[in-house]
């Protein structure tokens, strides 16, 4: 018990020095995007930033995504006879630099904005044996393969809170972003009994204005 309360002081007497960072100082974070939906999903993002000032910070970010949902069906209603399996894998990389100008809030407590320009590439596939999109087809192949490539602007709002003096928790929102897509042709293949049909779908190019923004990240970071 005097180990568990002389390592609590510790951490409150480490919070209460807790120093935002200074000109010249580099930090590095993790993020972790909030989602649901799928049977596996993983995101991540690192990020460096260097303050060129105390409240003017550059930022490097690596991030990216891995889905994978599978779906089971059986031959009757009842769920007996042969089984059929459709999945769905999609993936996302990109690289994004920024700046975010940082507002005084309090001592530990750093409020932000900022912008970032990104490049990024994402694809799909979709696979099905003895299935199709919505259920069991008996001998019926299925897959279809598409990726794009994005470029654009978008807003950032978010904080960093200094739980101890060289770490920081924080969490940060891109409510408005602008995207330029290209879409590689789409390569459809399906069929049954081994006699498949090969169908390619042109592709092309499009903007995107997004106002309803990206959900949100939780950032764990620390102060080199």
């Amino acid at each position: 018990m005097k180990k568990t309360w002389t390592m609590a002081v510790c951490l409150m007497a480490a919070g209460v020095f807790a120093q935002k960072p200074e000109k010249g100082n580099v930090t590095t974070e993790l993020g972790l995007t909030l989602g649901t939906g799928g049977n596996t999903v993983n995101t991540y993002g690192i990020n460096g930033r260097y303050f060129y000032k105390p409240d003017l910070a550059f930022v490097l970010g690596l991030g990216g995504s891995y889905s994978m949902d599978v779906n089971n069906y059986a031959e009757n209603a009842d769920g007996t006879g042969d089984e059929g399996k459709f999945t769905y894998r999609s993936r996302y990389t990109e690289l994004s630099l920024g700046l975010q100008k940082h507002y005084t809030g309090t001592s530990r407590l750093s409020p932000f904005i900022g912008a970032d320009l990104l490049i990024g590439a994402d694809g799909t596939n979709q696979k099905g044996e003895d299935a199709g999109t919505s259920g069991y087809v008996k001998n019926y192949s299925y897959e279809r393969e598409a990726q794009s490539a994005q470029v654009g602007i978008r807003a950032t709002v978010g904080f960093d809170f200094w739980v101890m003096s060289g770490m920081y928790v924080g969490a940060i929102y891109r409510p408005i972003s602008i995207i330029v897509q290209r879409q590689d042709d789409i390569t459809t293949t399906s069929g049954s009994n081994g006699s498949t049909v090969k169908t390619v779908t042109p592709g092309g190019s499009f903007a995107t204005l997004s106002t309803f923004g990206e959900v949100g990240s939780i950032r764990v970071g620390w102060l080199f």
